[in-house]
C-alpha cells in the first residue's frame, strides 16, 4: 500500500504523532553596565524553522524566540518532531502543514519556550522574565515549501 498524500490538515491532525520536543538553544545575557528597571515592555520576535524527513514521512518544527531587554537579551529554540503514519508530504500540501503548524505545533512548542526562558532568566537576571499570554492566532508563519520536498 503506497502513502496518501497531505491534502488537508485534518488528516495532519488524525495521523500526526508527535516524536519528540527538545530545547535546541537556550541562552541569556545580562549587561553589567545595566540596572534593572521595574517595568518594560516584552516584545518576543518569533521565526519559524521547517524541515522535512529526507522520506517526507514527517518533519520537524523549529521556533526561534529572541528578546531583547534593557538589562540583556535572551535567546530560546524549540522544536517539535512529528511522524506522519500512512501520509507523505508532497508540494501541494504547503496549505495543510501552514495551517498545522499555526494552529497545532505552536501549541506544543511555545509551553516549553515559556518555561525555558523562565528558567534562564531566574538564573542570569535573578528573576524569571514571564512572556505575555499569547492568544491564539497572535502568531503566524507564512510555510514556503522546502525545495527538497517532492513533486
Amino acid at each position: 500500500m503506497s502513502d496518501e498524500v497531505v491534502a488537508d490538515v485534518g488528516q495532519l491532525v488524525e495521523h500526526a504523532g508527535l516524536l519528540g520536543i527538545s530545547i535546541v538553544k537556550i541562552a541569556a545575557e545580562r549587561f553589567d553596565d545595566v540596572q534593572p528597571s521595574e517595568d518594560f515592555e516584552i516584545e518576543p520576535r518569533y521565526s519559524l524553522v521547517f524541515m522535512l524527513r529526507d522520506d517526507a514521512a514527517g518533519f520537524r518544527v523549529r521556533i526561534e524566540t529572541d528578546i531583547e531587554l534593557p538589562v540583556g537579551s535572551v535567546s530560546c529554540a524549540v522544536a517539535a518532531e512529528y511522524g506522519l503514519e500512512g501520509l507523505v508530504v508532497r508540494k501541494g500540501s504547503t496549505v495543510a502543514l501552514q495551517e498545522f503548524v499555526n494552529n497545532v505545533a505552536l501549541m506544543h512548542v511555545l509551553p516549553f519556550t515559556r518555561q525555558a526562558i523562565a528558567d534562564v532568566t531566574q538564573r542570569v537576571f535573578n528573576a524569571p522574565l514571564l512572556m505575555p499570554i499569547i492568544q491564539r492566532g497572535a502568531i503566524s508563519f507564512e510555510l514556503e515549501t522546502p525545495a527538497t520536498v517532492p513533486d
